[in-house]
């Protein structure tokens, strides 16, 4: 609807005012920031993305973004049976039940939000190839140690607001995933770099876009191959505002 692509439109330029002008916001703080100011009212998928969200909004959201990764893997014959993932930012444990569900034999999830961890723990508390690990992604990724066929990253990494941290991150990934694994980015992928987008009540910012240029030169650089770019509209057709939800997947080796 041309409400919501205007309500998109008009974010991203008052987010562009802010950074690039204004210069108005500081990094919030990701240690506290999800338990204190977040999740307030528990966790749930309705919750990861908004505590005034709609069930239905959430499950339209979800079910638009698990539509896209479908495709891709259908069309790429990626395989799903019998593979370690690692979910980064597990929130409620959405995107933990999606690949189980595809045949995912072991999963770790990562969260910096202790709410999150100890809703995850308890939610997966018997089911042994499930495990819960909490704190920084980059130094968990290379403290974990494992190595991966997926690496899933959904509505995250534009959580990340340091640029070094982001790339570190990155580039853990890349070391953890197999040959021909793939990286899974949740987001908005646009023409326009580094624009702050989300800056709360007390102007800690907590979600910065980076271009699709931007992320496909540092794919390179930490060794994927190529990448291919789902863009999601779906948000066009529901009267509701729903977060940045194109999928990019990144390649390790096309084969």
């Amino acid at each position: 609807m041309l409400q919501q692509y205007i309500w998109k439109r008009k974010k991203i330029l008052r987010g562009l005012v802010n950074t690039k002008f204004r210069k108005y916001g500081v990094p919030y703080d990701t240690k506290s920031w999800w338990d204190s100011d977040f999740y307030v009212s528990g966790v749930s998928d309705r919750q990861t993305i908004s505590p005034k969200k709609s069930e239905i909004s959430s499950l339209y959201h979800y079910c638009s973004v698990e539509q896209l990764i479908l495709r891709a893997i259908f069309n790429n014959n990626i395989v799903t049976d019998n593979i370690r993932v690692l979910d980064i930012g597990s929130g409620s444990g959405h995107w933990i039940d999606f690949w189980q569900k595809l045949g995912a034999f072991s999963i770790d999830g990562i969260d910096i939000s202790q709410s999150s961890v100890d809703y995850l723990t308890s939610k997966y508390s018997s089911n042994k190839a499930i495990e819960i690990h909490h704190g920084h992604a980059a130094n968990l990724i290379r403290t974990i140690n494992r190595s991966y066929s997926v690496v899933n990253a959904i509505g995250v990494m534009f959580h990340i607001i340091d640029d070094q941290d982001w790339s570190d991150t990155i580039l853990a990934i890349s070391d953890q995933l197999d040959s021909q694994g793939i990286f899974v980015i949740g987001g908005h992928f646009g023409l326009l770099d580094n624009i702050d987008v989300q800056i709360d009540q007390n102007g800690h910012i907590n979600k910065r876009l980076r271009s699709k240029r931007h992320w496909e030169r540092k794919l390179r650089e930490c060794g994927f191959s190529t990448s291919q770019l789902y863009r999601n509209n779906a948000y066009l057709s529901i009267r509701d505002t729903l977060p940045e939800n194109s999928i990019l997947i990144a390649y390790k080796d096309m084969g």
